[in-house]
């Protein structure tokens, strides 16, 4: 059998950056970034990969990996990971992001959090993991409540490589490059050096607001920050809503028409 390949999920604004470059660094042609398939059914079906040469991969990683990528590399174990982070966290790391494209030249300037936050998807972190990574498009998407897509993705966490914060990004860089016999020294690659909104500005009250906001991203970083190599939560999941998928739906629709509106 072929050595493992490792699959390095990349949620935004969790140390991907900083993954990604270790292992560009030490493997070379060894790593690579998974390509964006540019079709239409990329919402629908997921990401596919027509004509893509694996040859000599290790570690792959990037936005637009996706479980289908598993068919490239048959008689081959897949060892995923992925690191996450809480709402609070993201959102802000999200829009301090945009603030630093801004004053590079590269985006346009936010409007204030309040406004930005309004136009942005409730529970980001699983539904990006729910649909970039494990191809669960539109309309299969909102077949989902809130409570089954944590009861969902946890089933497939379990079986995870690694699975933690994005404070334990060292970690997993480590184990995993010791296994490939490459450095273990980590390099922070981060991409929004400078803070323009900071967790004490924002405020008790708006971090309520968010919290209440995204329950179950707060749910599955809370049960899986500090699992690490193997095993799963033990705890029984909270209470989460179970027929909340016409909001879903819903919410996803205004959000996308806000973001088509200038501010």
């Amino acid at each position: 059998m072929a050595a493992p390949v490792h699959f390095l999920l990349h949620v935004p604004k969790c140390a991907g950056t900083t993954v990604e470059r270790h292992f560009e660094t030490h493997l070379g042609t060894g790593f690579r970034i998974a390509p964006r398939w540019e079709n239409i059914a990329r919402d629908v079906i997921g990401n596919r990969y027509p004509g893509i040469d694996v040859t000599g991969l290790r570690v792959v990683s990037g936005h637009s990996l996706s479980i289908s990528l598993k068919a490239h590399f048959p008689d081959t174990e897949i060892r995923e990971s992925v690191l996450l982070r809480d709402p609070v966290g993201y959102l802000l790391s999200f829009y301090n992001y945009r603030w630093t494209r801004h004053g590079e030249g590269t985006g346009p300037r936010p409007p204030g959090f309040e406004t930005w936050y309004a136009r942005q998807r409730r529970n980001p972190i699983s539904r990006f993991l729910i649909t970039r990574y494990f191809e669960q498009g539109v309309p299969a998407l909102y077949r989902f409540s809130s409570a089954s897509r944590l009861a969902w993705l946890e089933e497939r966490l379990a079986g995870f490589f690694f699975v933690g914060s994005y404070r334990r990004a060292g970690e997993m860089i480590g184990g995993i490059s010791r296994e490939l016999g490459i450095p273990e020294d980590v390099k922070n690659r981060n991409v929004t050096p400078k803070k323009h909104l900071t967790k004490e500005a924002l405020g008790a009250g708006f971090i309520d607001r968010i919290l209440n906001d995204n329950p179950l991203d707060s749910a599955l970083y809370e049960r899986w920050a500090d699992r690490g190599w193997e095993g799963a939560p033990e705890a029984p999941r909270p209470a989460l809503p179970r027929f909340d998928q016409p909001r879903y739906a819903f919410g996803d629709l205004m959000t996308g028409l806000a973001k088509r509106v200038p501010i």
